[in-house]
Formats: C-alpha cells, structure tokens, sequence
C-alpha cells in the first residue's frame, strides 16, 4: 500500500513539473520578455524561431507563436498526470502575433490584439493600413484579413445560429451557399437543422435570431447535440450608414474553446470620381452600407473556407461575379495567393493548365495558375 502511494505520488509530482515548466514560460514570455523597439536577434533569442510566417515584407514581419495563455494552466493539471509526457498538454496553443517593424519589435499579443491595432501602433507606412479599392461604384476601405491557422479537428456536427437579431437574406444565402461547398468537400460534416435550433430556442424563451451570450450559445449547441457552433451577427451602426461590419465565431461546444474568430469592417471612404463610375445612379446610403455588409461578409467567408483547408490560396471572391474564373475581390494578407502577388480586381481563370469556373473549383497547392490582370494573362505560382 505505502509503494502504490509512493508511486501515485511521483506521479502527481513529475506531472506537476511538466504543467509548471511550459506554464511559467509561455504564460510569462510575451509579458516580461518583449520590450518595444526590441532588436529583431534579441526576438529570436527570447522566443525562438516563430512557428509560422504570417508575413514577410520587407519593412515589416509578422510571427506566429503558438503559446498557452495564463489562464490554460487547470487544463495541464487535469491532463500531465495520466500521459506520460505532459510537456505536450491535449490542445494546442493559442496563436500569437509578433509584429517588427524596420528589424524592431513594434506589437505583440492575440491576432484580435494586434489586427486592429497595427496600422496606429507601427505606423501609416505598414502594409497592413486599411486597403482602399472600388467596388460596386463606391469606394470601399477594409481592415486587411489574415490567412487562418487550419482548424484541426475539423467540425462533425455544425451547428449555425445569428446574433443579435442578424438577418440579411442575401448574405444568409451566401453563408448557406459557402456550408454547402463545405458539406461537398467534407462528406462527414453534419449541419444541424435549423428546425431543430428554433425548437431548442422556443422551448428556452428565446427568440431565433436574438440577443444571446457565449454560454447560453454554447448551452444550445449541446441540446441539439452539437460537437461546434458557429455563431454570425452583422453590425450596421446606428447613425453610421457608411459603415458596417460582420463578425464570425465557431466553438468547441465541450470545452467552450473558440476554433475560429474573424471580424472584419468596411467603411465609405470619399465619393469616386465621376470618371471612375460605372453607368449606374448614385447610391441611396442604405444600398450603399449594404454593399460595405456584403464586402464584409465575404472576407469573412473566404476565411472561413480556408480555415477548413477548402481555399489554399486564400483568395476572397467576388461572389456576384458572373463571368469566367475567380474575380478577385482581395486575397488573406501572408496565404499563398498574396505571396504569388494576385491582386484585387485579378481574375483567376486556369490552375494547373485546367479552367477554373468559379470560386468553388478546387485549387490544389502547389499550382501553376493563369491569372488576368488588367486584362493580361499572366503566369504564376503559388505554393
């Protein structure tokens, strides 16, 4: 008996030294290691090399730590003691930026931290400042979209709910059209039906499409035997018609771990000269913030669909498109497309010597693709 605790024992301990060492360095890195204008070698001699590019432009780099935040250290108690190696905790680490500036440490944090903040933080002269382009007769500016990490697992049993009252018919199509494309490519997949989410809402006092937390969301998911819920709201500003906004957020139900999370805001920038329109009339202001929603929710899908591995080049679509090919509305700042140089308004018509018909033809990495800028087909490559 005295050996079995012994043994019992050493175990709790080594498994507490295997949470404690990785839970005092990663929870204390970014924190206490990482000062401002930190030279680009004493980075790498703190930290490591990055686990991941996000991008590298020249002026400016943007590194991907794959850290265990503070508050993840329960789960390490929980798990080192009944693996033999507890240095490797069950989930992986959450993403962290590291963002240099001219070889110097500018910004550090979560990718929600540091997407906003970079243009005012590092600079006008970043890259990734809002980026302007005209589309549908406006001239619309966007907070550049990052390519997302792959969600690993993926999904068996979706579940897909709006918040605080969000409803746009077209972008809800949209969104269906963008499940389905999944559905194809992931035959395992499994959405919920939405009749079954009313009937959880109703018996719960709800209304579909109302206001709900993370954990009444999370609750939901559970009920109609969700395994993840993706959840999406669309955020028009009162008094701001030129402005607008789309936010989605897929969890984990079992654990409340969110898998992917993706904001993205548009606003009307100044009018397009009159030599720049097309023949159409002048936008009333409601068309003109439902045209900013729907460039919103596009980025929003796009990245969606390359965070289940389904858009390689992590391209964002034009989805109203109608002739041949991809149009490219914009590309994932730091995926494979933007380092091949596709720009906006490019249309993407050949990979690998094959015709692309739309957005939803598969594009396999490495591929040798056709693209058309400004009317000019070009070669390129994108690995």
């Amino acid at each position: 008996m005295k050996r079995t605790v012994t043994a019992l024992l050493s175990v709790l301990l080594v498994g507490g030294c295997g949470v404690l060492v990785p839970y005092i360095y990663d929870a204390q890195t970014l924190q206490d290691r990482l000062v401002v204008s930190m030279p680009k070698e004493q980075v790498l001699k703190q930290l490591g090399k990055p686990n991941r590019v996000v991008q590298d432009e020249g002026r400016q780099a943007i590194w991907e730590y794959r850290l265990y935040p503070a508050g993840d250290w329960t789960a390490y108690v929980i798990h080192c003691p009944f693996f033999p190696n507890c240095y490797f905790p069950g989930e992986a680490g959450h993403p962290y930026y590291v963002v240099l500036q001219d070889n110097q440490l500018c910004l550090w944090g979560t990718p929600e931290v540091v997407r906003p903040l970079l243009g005012l933080v590092c600079g006008p002269s970043s890259p990734l400042d809002r980026k302007e382009h005209v589309h549908g007769g406006l001239r619309i500016s966007v907070i550049p979209v990052f390519m997302p990490p792959p969600i690993v697992p993926l999904p068996q049993r979706l579940a897909i709910m709006p918040i605080d009252g969000s409803s746009d018919v077209e972008i809800s199509s949209w969104l269906d059209l963008t499940l389905n494309f999944l559905r194809t490519r992931h035959p395992d997949l499994v959405l919920v039906e939405r009749e079954d989410l009313k009937a959880v809402l109703k018996e719960m006092g709800i209304q579909y499409g109302g206001h709900v937390d993370d954990e009444t969301s999370i609750h939901i998911g559970r009920l109609v035997g969700a395994d993840s819920l993706l959840i999406y709201r669309m955020i028009q500003p009162e008094g701001m018609p030129l402005s607008a906004a789309f936010e989605l957020r897929l969890f984990r139900v079992e654990s409340g771990t969110t898998l992917f999370r993706q904001m993205i805001s548009g606003s009307q920038m100044s009018p397009v000269p009159v030599a720049a329109r097309t023949q159409r009339p002048a936008k009333p202001e409601s068309l003109a913030s439902h045209l900013l929603l729907q460039e919103a929710a596009a980025y929003g899908l796009a990245a969606l669909t390359a965070a289940f591995g389904d858009n390689p080049l992590g391209v964002v679509p034009d989805y109203t498109w109608p002739g041949e090919g991809i149009k490219v509305l914009d590309v994932l700042q730091g995926g494979p497309g933007f380092r091949a140089g596709i720009k906006s308004g490019d249309q993407i018509i050949e990979s690998d010597d094959r015709p692309v018909g739309s957005w939803s033809d598969p594009i396999t990495l490495p591929a040798q693709l056709t693209v058309r800028h400004d009317g000019v087909p070009l070669a390129m490559s994108a690995r």
